[in-house]
């Protein structure tokens, strides 16, 4: 995948060979393999890879890991940028004797690693002396979480109707969405479908949409200048306090603290503005929650 993009910026930090590169939308490349691991963290846009049994859907904010030598394709769903961190299989082989790696493909977006990735980007595009030290403290922080992630996901064990639910809520979470509509959609009652969904996802329907929300709005603030009034609106906030009141729930931070901490209010750090020819995946209308 990484050449058949356009390479916008490269560095190499120790093991890891890091590039940012652009794809355009509609591009399709078919079945192929890597000689290196790969984490890809989605900076704008969206891409789907397909596997021999599954297919997943990586969007903006999302981080993915690619072992060497699985067969997969790729479907670039939206305009796509984002940064890849490439390593040669042995220097995992040669990490997993001291921490625990990664060993599957995955795909993962929570919070956590979302704001490792902006770190790492934030890092990525600095050019002093302390920065190559820090992506590769990074690197490893992401590598772990990935490997917590190949842990049993009760999710996974879901059934086909509940995996739907699901689905609806991950790619709609910016909708005013309802229990009842997307009972509707899969086919059962909105009682059994909260029931089981906090059985299968230890949350409710609601928290999911909250924690995914947040997510979206670490990403804009990260990568964007958008005055953190708009944010609120575009992420189905019902202002920039409930924003505020929620993002630090679950971060731990204020926004602005957060933007301060990416790089976005720092002099002297590169950032990245969201282009007119880069377009997000395209999402429905949101309102407040």
């Amino acid at each position: 995948m990484e050449a058949s993009g356009e390479t916008l910026r490269l560095r190499t930090i120790g093991p890891f060979a890091l590039s940012e590169q652009l794809y355009p939308s509609g591009m399709l490349l078919a079945k192929h393999t890597h000689a290196r691991d790969y984490i890809t963290f989605v900076l704008e846009g969206a891409f789907r890879e397909t596997y021999s049994s599954r297919s997943i859907l990586c969007r903006a904010g999302a981080v993915r890991f690619l072992p060497a030598g699985v067969i997969h394709e790729n479907e670039i769903v939206s305009e796509l940028r984002c940064l890849h961190i490439a390593t040669e299989p042995s220097e995992l082989d040669r990490l997993h004797q001291q921490l625990v790696v990664p060993r599957k493909p995955a795909e993962i977006s929570g919070l956590t690693t979302t704001w490792l990735a902006n770190r790492l980007y934030m890092e990525f595009s600095r050019q002093d002396t302390a920065s190559a030290m820090a992506v590769e403290g990074l690197v490893l922080e992401i590598l772990a979480e990935i490997a917590r992630s190949e842990a049993v996901d009760a999710s996974q064990l879901a059934p086909r109707w509940l995996k739907q639910a699901i689905e609806i809520v991950e790619s709609r979470f910016l909708e005013r969405l309802s229990l009842a509509e997307i009972a509707a959609e899969v086919g059962v009652h909105y009682v059994h479908l909260s029931r089981q969904f906090h059985k299968y996802n230890r949350c409710t329907v609601g928290e999911l949409i909250r924690r995914r929300r947040v997510q979206y709005a670490s990403h804009l603030l990260a990568h964007s200048r958008t005055p953190l009034a708009e944010i609120a609106l575009i992420c189905g906030f019902s202002d920039q306090s409930h924003l505020s009141f929620l993002f630090k729930r679950y971060m731990g931070m204020s926004p602005s603290k957060f933007r301060s901490l990416a790089g976005m209010n720092s002099a002297g750090v590169t950032s990245v503005e969201f282009s007119p020819r880069l377009k997000p995946l395209p999402l429905r209308a949101a309102s407040g929650e």
